[in-house]
């Protein structure tokens, strides 16, 4: 009865723990370990079982990884996203605010901008690429600076 002593049950945890740790870094995308190369992990956890399979649990893992070894499920349980759920919604009315339709007279104000006829000389073609250049240029810096108010968002939800 060696297996039921404080000792035995230990260790027989720390091996089951090693066994989990072995096949979760085998089955864990190498894309997806952190601080070091899927490889070196397994060598780590292989040679140094306790504490490489702690080492593994707590810094090698992909964040928010599920139980299950491999598993390629880190997302937060998603649920429906209905109309009611989106900021513009006016549940009263049943329809989006006025930033919506500024939005829409801001674009329709854009479409008829654009059907104008292109120039046909040199200097007017030039102008003309000029300006689009500097609107593609304004789009790109819109865009970037887009991305990064979302990723700050994220990490605030996610801190």
């Amino acid at each position: 009865m060696i297996l039921f002593e404080s000792g035995g049950i230990v260790a027989l945890a720390l091996l089951l723990l090693w066994i989990w740790a072995i096949f979760d870094c085998i089955a864990t995308d190498s894309a997806l370990c952190r601080n070091l190369p899927k490889g070196v992990w397994l060598i780590i956890v292989l040679i140094l079982p306790d504490i490489g399979s702690i080492a593994w649990l707590l810094l090698g893992r992909p964040e928010r990884a599920s139980w299950r070894p491999g598993s390629s499920d880190y997302s937060k349980p998603r649920r429906p996203v209905g109309l009611e759920d989106h900021p513009r919604y006016s549940a009263a009315a049943g329809v989006t605010d006025r930033r919506s339709k500024e939005l829409d007279a801001q674009l329709e104000q854009w479409e008829s901008a654009r059907s104008v006829e292109p120039p046909k000389e040199r200097a007017e073609l030039d102008k003309w690429e000029a300006e689009l250049n500097r609107r593609e240029s304004e789009l790109r810096r819109r865009e970037l600076e887009q991305r990064e108010r979302d990723i700050e968002r994220r990490e605030r939800d996610d801190g």
